[in-house]
């Protein structure tokens, strides 16, 4: 079983239309991601508990809001929703352009090699001002989940591999870079890079297992 013919389908879906209701929701996402990131850094002893327990007041109106607002859980959720819910490029925690989790990863596959860029915020720190190293080692899994699909064929993550070289640094523009090493059956191996400017920050290795039916196909 083959993949389609622009394997990069699989993550990217040829880039749903950005009509006026999904560029709201993309804002929409945006403003969450703001809210996550200054929460992260309220000072608690500055703003007291009074403060404290309004901001959560008001989060928790919101947060009603949206669960009695119409939702894709309706269709099993946004996996399963349709073709431009469903890929990647929308609802992924790493790339997803839908998802408040993700940085988001900016993803491209271009004859063959895959290419990505993002801005790690506050929320994502590990050592001061580093992004924590498990958020290192699933960018390098996202970003060469879609590398592998330059073999032909997409599988699991079985192993992986990361070599931190250098710390990733918060709020600054992080360029990674992913190829198709070889593929022997069902088994891929992908390598991959993370860059911030000239310096190396990290490196990864991959080895992807592809099952017997295509899980795209199921």
């Amino acid at each position: 079983m083959s993949l389609p013919s622009d394997p990069s389908q699989i993550y990217l879906g040829g880039e749903p239309v950005e009509d006026e209701a999904r560029a709201a929701k993309h804002r929409l996402v945006g403003e969450v991601k703001r809210i996550v990131d200054n929460t992260a850094l309220l000072d608690v002893g500055a703003n007291g508990s009074d403060a404290l327990h309004a901001f959560a007041d008001e989060a928790r109106a919101v947060a009603d809001q949206f669960e009695r607002a119409p939702s894709l859980r309706a269709f099993g959720g946004a996996a399963v929703a349709g073709p431009s819910d469903a890929v990647l490029a929308e609802r992924s925690p790493f790339s997803g352009r839908s998802n408040p989790l993700a940085p988001p990863l900016h993803l491209e596959m271009e004859d063959g090699v895959t290419r990505a860029w993002a801005v790690w915020t506050d929320a994502y720190e590990g050592p001061p001002g580093c992004l924590h190293g498990g958020f290192v080692a699933a960018a390098f899994d996202d970003i060469m989940g879609l590398a592998q699909m330059a073999s032909g064929r997409a599988g699991f993550t079985g192993t992986l591999t990361v070599k931190m070289l250098e710390p990733t640094p918060l709020n600054q523009r992080i360029d990674y870079e992913a190829w198709l090493d070889r593929a022997e059956g069902r088994k891929i191996w992908c390598k991959a890079t993370a860059r911030h400017g000239d310096m190396v920050l990290g490196e990864a290795e991959i080895l992807f297992i592809a099952p017997r039916q295509a899980f795209w196909e199921e």
